[in-house]
Order: C-alpha cells, then structure tokens, then sequence
C-alpha cells in the first residue's frame, strides 16, 4: 500500500513551528510521500530543520525569480523510506528532477525522465513563438518537481494564481500547462504512468466552488483542466472527484481574509490526477486502468482545516483571534497492490546533496591554509583583566592556534607579511607569558592585534547573510512589552505607548494579524544584578496602569466611531483599498465570516466608504 499527500502548507517554517518540528509534522500527515506546495523558501534560506528529517528524504524547487518579491512558490516532495540506500521502496525514487522543462542546469547535469527534449523556440497554439527566455521564466519559480518512483511518475505542482486583467501572467499560466502537457503526453506515449498532485488553482467544475456564477465553466483554465479528465476525453482520473461525483461541499481552500473556513465558503483547487495502466497485465487499458484497480480511496483531511483545535476561538473579523494553520486542506490517496522495486540509491538531487544543507566543497588552497583559530575578549575586557591580573592572566586573554604554512598558503596572496606579524606576537606572548610577567606595552600590543583579527574574522563572516526565520519576526504583544534592560543602564523604567495609527485599517496586512491586546501588561525587566533587586517600581507599575487605561479608553472610543453593519447591528470593521483609482481609500465591511447568503450568521456584505474629510473641515475642527 502507498499512501500520497498534496497540501499547500502556505509556508513551510510557519507550518513547522505550528507542529513543533519537520518530523512532527510529516508524521502528522502519516503518508508515504508528501507533497508540500507554496513552501516560500529560497536557496539562501535552505536549512536542515526545515528540509532534513529523520526517515525521510527530500526534493524541492525553490523561486529562482527576481521578481522583488522576495521569497514565494516553492515546493518540496518528502519520501518516508527506511533506508536511503540499497533500498526496494516505492516510496524512494529512482530519479528526481527540478522544473518540468528540461532547460534548467541541474536537468542538464543529468538525463531528464523519459529523455524529454524541448526545442527551442516552441510554436504552442493560442501563444505564438515561445523563446528559450520564457520557458527558463516558467521553471524559475520553483514551480514543480518531478519523482520518478519506477511504476508511476508524480509531479508535484504549484499552479499560478492570476487576475484575469493580467495579461502578462495569464499568458504564463496558459504556457506553464501548455509545456506541462507536453511532458505529460510524452511520458504517456512512453507507456509511463503520471500522477499529477498539487495546487494546480483551478477549480474545474460548478460543483467545485461555493459561489460558482452563470458561465463559471467557460473560463479558459478550467475548460482547459476538465479536457485533461476522462469524462472529457482526457487520460486522467480527477481521483477525488471520480470516487465522490456527487459529493457537494468538498471544498480544499478558503479566504483566509474573510474567515471562510467557519462556514465551509471555498474551493477545491488541491487534485490528484492519475493516468496508465493497471498491474495485472492485460491487454485492454481501458478495462484495466490503475485507477479502478489499485486507488483504494481518496479523502480531504477536513481535521487539519484551520480553527478546528477545540482550543481555538473561531473567526471574529479578524480581531480578537488568529487562526493557526494553512487556508488548505491536504487531500490523500491511498492505493494497493504495488510491486516493490529493484535495489536502488537516493537519486544525487535529493536535498541531502545541497550545498546549502551538506556544505561547499573547499579548494586545495583553503584547506591547506589554515589560519589562527582566536579565542579571545573584547580589547575592553582585556585591558581591566590587564588591570587586576598578573602572570597567568596572560593566558585568559587569547589562546592562539596555528599550523606551519604550508608552499601553497605561503605565496598566497598577502600571507606573508601576515605570518611574520603572527609569528613575532605568538614568540613575544609565549616569552612574556612563561617569564610570568605581564607587562601594559604587551598588554597593548596584544589588544591592538586582537582588534584586526576580529576585524579580519568578522570580515570573512560577514560574506554570509545571516539566516532570519519567522520565528525571529517580534510580535505584537512583544511591541507593547518593556523592554528587558541590561546591567548599569541609567534608565530602567520606560513606558509603552500603543502605536497612533488604527489597527486593520491597512488590508495590505492579513487580517488575521489585526488583533490588538485589550490591555497593556507591566513587566519588570530581570536585571542581572542581584543587588539592584530591592529597587522599588511601584512608580512604574503606576505609569504602566495609567498607560493600560488610557488605551483600554482609546479602544472603546474606536468602537463607538465605527458604524454598525445593517444586517447584524455590529460593529464593522475597517479596510482599505489595495489598487486601482481608489487606492489607499478605507472602507468598511461586516465584521462576520464570510459565507452562503442563505445563512444568517454569515457575513451579511455590509459595505460602507469611509468619510473623507476636506482640510477646510479639519482645520474647524
């Protein structure tokens, strides 16, 4: 039995922390192989705790698109195994391949599955003349990687979201499953089984969206999507929809913005499409494709929909709670009767292979120069060491390591002036020290070249960016904090004030971010010095109740100014304009979930532009 799992995790650091690690997560969705999409990681940002778990192995496509947008897309493929080497697993793939068009370099380093050649420029209906250019744009943002698993080929996708006024990424969408169809038709022709899973972003039929308009099916993406599908003639299985074809309100994305989840208001954009033959090795594919004979079932997991924690408030516009989790849902399919392969190996493009998670090879110079290895204070923590300590103090200050240079490191460029400074101070350290004198002039001496090797050492390392998370990002709450002051500060007390703008008046931030604290909380900084302990902070503990009142008193004159929705009477919450000609300009909208108009409780499209002030009126008042 081999259980696959798509899910659009909507950031793949933001879902690890929710689930404390990589493993805990993987386990949590207890597959075989797992398709994560929309990762949102870079190459720079690659580390083992998001890529590297125990009992799995990974393959990812990350953006590769200087776009400005800085990381997005991305998806990665893990592969339960028990062994990564000599193993007979379905699970390991043989193969593995980054982007689906064959041009990307690390296809070229290898032969691409099913040798599929792409000539360039490419005459594609309905597009014209695609050049070489394009089609390195379509592979660039780390869209799809491809497993070959011996008896099936999976891609795992991201399908582009576009607006249908883009013309620019409207035609990239219509390109990117125009190629994909190629690969896919000649896998197929090679007597290949293909299983397509992902976020493809098309909902393909009526009965696959919760508003579905008159018309909803003539759009051009899905028309395309449902001519892939059997039932339109197609070589796929649409797996969810042809074991549950009558099933309503199967849906595997929602608004996060507008809470859709609570009232089931969404999408199903998550598929597994399969196509081939059966195992059973009979003449008619048609009476015996691997979909009626070996897909056991195919499921949504409704339990990883977001707000279903029993320990989690539901959607309140936004304000008072934010909803953990991803605005997917994984869907699974399970399937039988699946022979065992030939031994093989971890293919070479496993993530276990990156340089940014095993390391760079180094060069023969660099491993043969090996420099001093410092370990030292700071010059103003040597010199008051200087001050008190004699003899063996010499020995708390610096320890120097250091190798003979070797003929390579020793014509390299500048090492030799370089090693004649390091020799004399390491001879002049080592006679000053063994005497047991410790002298100011040495004292100097040792402080002024220590500086340049912690110059000279925080250069080298200052190549490297330093990896942020998301888990580095501060919070809100912690803004609202007192600062944690450090020993010898003159002030240690200070008070928070909230911040002067309207909180959620900007739609350019989720909405689920918008909640503020309805109190300020006073915390006393830990000071390291136990002596200051008994210092009373009655004064700031008044300061900060006098703060925490006054924004509880803000809060509620927020509340009296903002209008009541017509269909509930509540209190509407503010948003602004994204684009257009009314850009920036606030409005305001019914606070509730949004959901069916038949429903009461949902939200009932109260809609309200705010009032505009002239600066004649502002200056009366």
């Amino acid at each position: 039995m081999v259980k696959i799992v798509t899910y659009n995790v909507n950031g793949l650091r933001p879902r690890v922390a929710q689930h404390g690690s990589l493993r805990r997560l993987l386990d949590a969705l207890d597959a075989d192989i797992i398709c994560f999409q929309e990762t949102k990681l870079s190459r720079q940002d690659l580390s083992g705790d998001v890529i590297m778990a125990e009992g799995y192995e990974a393959f990812i496509s990350c953006n590769r698109s200087l776009k400005g947008r800085g990381a997005y897309s991305g998806v990665a493929t893990f592969c339960r195994v028990t062994s990564a080497f000599s193993s007979q697993e379905v699970a390991l793939p043989v193969a593995a391949e980054e982007g689906f068009t064959g041009l990307q370099e690390t296809a070229k380093n290898s032969e691409t599955i099913g040798d599929f050649v792409l000539v360039t420029p490419v005459e594609e209906e309905g597009l014209g003349e695609v050049t070489k250019e394009e089609l390195l744009k379509v592979d660039n943002e780390g869209r799809c990687v491809i497993t070959d698993h011996g008896h099936f080929v999976l891609f795992n996708i991201y399908g582009p979201a576009v607006e249908e006024d883009d013309i620019e990424r409207v035609r990239f969408k219509l390109l990117f499953y125009k190629i994909l169809q190629r690969r896919w038709e000649h896998l197929l022709a090679l007597g290949k089984r293909v299983f397509v899973v992902g976020d493809l972003n098309i909902a393909p039929s009526s009965i696959d969206r919760c508003d579905a308009q008159p018309g909803f099916e003539k759009q051009t993406f899905r028309k395309w999507l449902r001519s892939m599908l059997r039932e339109h003639g197609g070589p796929f299985f649409d797996a969810f929809r042809s074991k549950h074809p009558e099933r309503v309100g199967a849906y595997t994305c929602f608004n996060q913005k507008v809470g859709a989840e609570v009232y089931n208001y969404g999408s199903r954009i998550d598929h597994i499409l399969i196509s081939g033959a059966c195992f059973h090795h009979c003449g008619s594919v048609d009476d015996h494709s691997i979909f009626p004979c070996h897909v056991e079932e195919c499921e949504i997991m409704d339990h990883f929909r977001r707000g279903n924690s029993e320990n989690m408030s539901m959607w309140k516009g936004g304000r008072s709670s934010k909803l953990e989790g991803s605005d997917h849902i994984p869907v699974y399919i399970v399937l039988n009767e699946i022979p065992e392969l030939p031994v093989h190996n971890t293919p070479s493009s496993a993530a276990r292979y990156l340089p940014e998670i095993r390391g760079r090879q180094q060069s023969i110079v660099s491993f043969l120069r090996k420099g001093m290895i410092y370990e030292h204070k700071d010059a103003m923590s040597m010199d008051r060491a200087d001050e008190s300590c004699c003899g063996g103090g010499l020995e708390r200050k610096a320890i120097y390591k250091e190798e003979p240079p070797t003929d390579i490191a020793k014509f390299s460029k500048g090492n030799d002036l370089h090693s004649v400074i390091k020799r004399k101070i390491r001879d002049q350290l080592l006679n000053e020290g063994s005497s047991g004198n410790s002298h100011n002039s040495t004292a100097a001496l040792l402080a002024t070249q220590s500086r340049k090797a912690s110059f000279s050492c925080s250069k080298a390392v200052s190549n490297k960016k330093n990896k942020h998370n998301l888990s580095s990002q501060p919070t809100i709450k912690s803004f609202f904090q007192q600062p944690k002051s450090k020993p010898g500060d003159s002030s240690t007390n200070s008070i928070v004030t909230p911040p002067d703008t309207l909180h959620g008046m900007d739609e350019l931030h989720d909405p689920k971010n918008d909640c503020l604290p309805e109190s300020i909380q006073c915390t006393t900084p830990a000071t390291e010095d136990q002596g200051n302990s008994d210092v009373p902070c009655s004064l700031s503990t008044d300061k900060c109740n006098e703060a925490t009142l006054e924004w509880q008193r803000i809060q509620q004159r927020m509340k009296m100014t903002l209008p009541l929705c017509k269909g509930h009477h509540e209190p509407c919450i503010p948003r602004s304009v994204k684009k257009g000609s009314n850009i920036g300009r606030l409005f305001y909208v019914c606070a509730r979930a949004q959901g069916p108009a038949s429903n009461q409780e949902a939200n009932c499209g109260h809609f309200q532009w705010a009032t505009v002030k002239s600066k004649e009126k502002r200056r009366h008042t």
